[in-house]
């Protein structure tokens, strides 16, 4: 297990870590070049505010620079920095109480919920539709409980493994697989009439 573990490290991104653990500011500065996107969809989707967004990732790299000596060299620093990423988006949404404002993303085995394009000097009236559903697909994700929500955005991100996942959250892959199926179906349940009417004929 360790062995297959140290194969899939990328010792050049190791080198980075070890150099920045001794505070060397470009080795920083690269690591935040290289995760700052994931990090940032990923406490977007949980925290539905670009500003929050915002400052669950400087907050979490702050922490995690902070924080490199704690880090096990065997494991990924990226799935270390998403839970770091996790714990903070989620402490901000319980103690802000904040809506969610996030793309719907699926696997390949399940009907896509999509919003149309927007094209007013086609379709007179089609902006108004489009805010009208992109407000249901807010309601919707906010729906769901705060540890649905998370496992639902590192999946969304479509980087990670489930262990990936499970490692990042701090749960067994099977609780997981879990709180994904039932976040998606709760998800498809709200906004069936928006899923393709061929995929809701496969789906019964």
């Amino acid at each position: 297990m360790n062995s297959v573990t140290r194969l899939n490290v990328d010792r050049s991104e190791l080198c980075l870590v070890e150099q920045a653990a001794r505070g060397e500011r470009d080795a920083r500065r690269e690591l935040f070049e290289r995760h700052r996107e994931a990090a940032y969809r990923v406490a977007l989707r949980i925290t539905g505010r670009h500003e929050d967004a915002l400052d669950v990732v400087q907050d979490s790299f702050i922490k995690a620079f902070e924080r490199l000596g704690d880090f096990q060299r065997a494991a990924g620093f990226k799935t270390w920095l998403l839970r770091i990423v996790t714990n903070r988006a989620l402490d901000l949404l319980r103690a802000r109480k904040v809506r969610l404002a996030v793309p719907l993303d699926a696997g390949d085995d399940e009907p896509r919920f999509e919003l149309p394009a927007c094209n007013d000097a086609e379709q007179p009236g089609a902006e108004l539709e489009y805010r009208e559903l992109a407000e249901r697909l807010r309601q919707a994700v906010e729906s769901l409980p705060p540890e649905q929500r998370a496992v639902f955005a590192l999946y969304a991100l479509g980087e990670m493994t489930y262990g990936q996942i499970a490692e990042a959250v701090g749960v067994p892959i099977g609780t997981v697989m879990s709180r994904l199926y039932h976040a998606r179906r709760r998800l498809h349940r709200l906004l069936e009439d928006l899923a393709p009417s061929e995929a809701k004929v496969e789906d019964r």
